[in-house]
């Protein structure tokens, strides 16, 4: 097979030149076929929800399933009724209870629970808060103050 590079060359072995027109397409479509399926920004992860119900649920997922922390929020409500509020995953919540129900509705005992507080609030609200996430099937908890940047304004 040869590949013809100038015009000084006879014709007569014209089938046994090499067409790059049909390589150069695959190439392309491989290319494009890589950049539309490769994640860039790292790994997705999915955990089960409610995996307490179900026969092996939590069992199954392997550690790059976790997510590193659920983080919850305590801070002053606006409200007068109850001088705390608690965030959780973006839900708002004001009774220590729903700690219990949404860290139940997880399940996951192995991902620790981050509670960042805000200065102003008692150590009764602290403590209450800390003490419905230990009632959940999650028993890794840590505690620390919300940083300026994350303060409610």
């Amino acid at each position: 097979m040869r590949i013809r590079f100038g015009q000084n060359e006879p014709e007569e072995d014209s089938e046994d030149l090499l067409n790059l027109t049909s390589m150069i397409d695959v190439v392309f479509t491989l290319l494009a076929f890589f950049i539309i399926t490769v994640r860039v920004f790292g790994v997705e992860r999915d955990a089960a929800i409610g995996a307490a119900g179900k026969a092996g649920g939590a069992a199954q997922l392997v550690k790059g399933d976790l997510p590193d922390a659920v983080m919850i929020r305590l801070v002053e409500s606006p409200s007068a009724a109850t001088k705390l509020a608690i965030e959780i995953g973006g839900q708002h919540f004001e009774d220590p209870a729903a700690i219990t129900r949404q860290l139940s509705e997880i399940n996951l005992p192995e991902v620790p629970v981050v509670f960042a507080s805000s200065p102003n609030l008692t150590v009764e609200q602290v403590t209450g808060a800390v003490d419905a996430a230990l009632q959940s099937p999650m028993k890794k908890v840590s505690l620390r103050a919300l940083t300026n940047e994350e303060m409610p304004r």
